[in-house]
């Protein structure tokens, strides 16, 4: 039994201490002395707990510290009954704090192609709804195309990705077959009809699954977009599919909000998209 009461406190209070330093240490120590699954508890608005692997890669995972702004955002932008989708959902870190924020009311859609990855995903979904919540997980990739693709397994679980030009390839591990669907037949398919918060974090396959969500952004289905823009070239198409469909743009530069382009930052990594204006100070911790 791993005793998170104790020691997620001990280590919040130890990295605030040191600034951060020694946090990967920290993390090799800690699934070191535990090999068992980890439980937290996202929110205080939630009476549920996910599970995390014994891997130190989800480390800022279990203290809380993993991409604070997404989190914050997810939490600021939608509200009780709201529907969000959550592409490359992982293991449903994010996809909790959606729960959390949409109440019993609300639905989380949660696609997540890897095999290992799914399959904590689909038991956090389910611990989720336990609790009342609309939480369902696809074991699929959004795309441009119906069909299949080959995900690239990296070492480290986040990494996965379609598009290996975007990264590491030593530490690609092995190949996996998968599903791919279009958001647009997809959504229509599930019956849903508007999107509060659409939730993108694809290592590098940004631009095709917004490619396979064309006819949604045509008729202002999706209110918000939050997705990983790490590159030039995303950056680029980013800023001109928020032109074609007139939507306002925040882009992250790794400490703050910019009310800007993401082509206009020279480094970047998560881009919001909003179908109304929405300035940095509303999204301020």
């Amino acid at each position: 039994m791993y005793p998170y009461k104790a020691l997620i406190p001990l280590y919040q209070t130890i990295l605030n201490l040191t600034k951060g330093r020694g946090e990967y240490t920290l993390a090799k120590l800690d699934v070191f002395l535990f090999r068992s699954n980890r439980k937290i508890k996202i929110s205080y608005n939630s009476d549920f707990y996910i599970s995390l692997p014994p891997d130190a890669h989800f480390f800022r995972y279990l203290t809380k510290s993993h991409e604070q702004h997404i989190s914050n955002a997810i939490s600021k932008l939608v509200k009780n009954g709201d529907t969000v989708v959550d592409i490359g959902a992982n293991i449903g870190y994010f996809s909790a704090y959606a729960a959390s924020a949409v109440g019993k009311k609300g639905k989380i859609f949660c696609l997540e192609p890897e095999a290992k990855n799914f399959e904590y995903l689909k038991a956090n979904c389910d611990v989720i709804k336990n609790h009342g919540f609309n939480c369902l997980a696809y074991n699929v990739a959004a795309s441009s195309v119906n069909g299949e693709a080959v995900l690239s397994i990296h070492q480290y679980s986040t990494y996965h990705a379609i598009e290996d030009e975007f990264h590491h390839l030593d530490k690609v591990e092995n190949k996996q077959i998968v599903s791919t669907v279009t958001l647009d037949q997809w959504t229509q398919e599930q019956g849903i009809q508007r999107i509060s918060l659409l939730k993108i974090d694809t290592e590098g396959h940004e631009q095709k699954v917004l490619e396979g969500a064309i006819e949604l952004f045509s008729v202002g289905a999706v209110d918000f977009v939050i997705l990983e823009c790490r590159s030039n070239e995303i950056g680029d198409f980013i800023d001109k599919f928020s032109q074609k469909f007139s939507l306002h743009q925040l882009t992250w530069d790794g400490h703050k909000w910019h009310q800007s382009k993401a082509g206009s930052l020279k480094f970047k990594t998560e881009c919001l998209l909003s179908k109304l204006l929405v300035t940095p100070n509303a999204l301020c911790y």
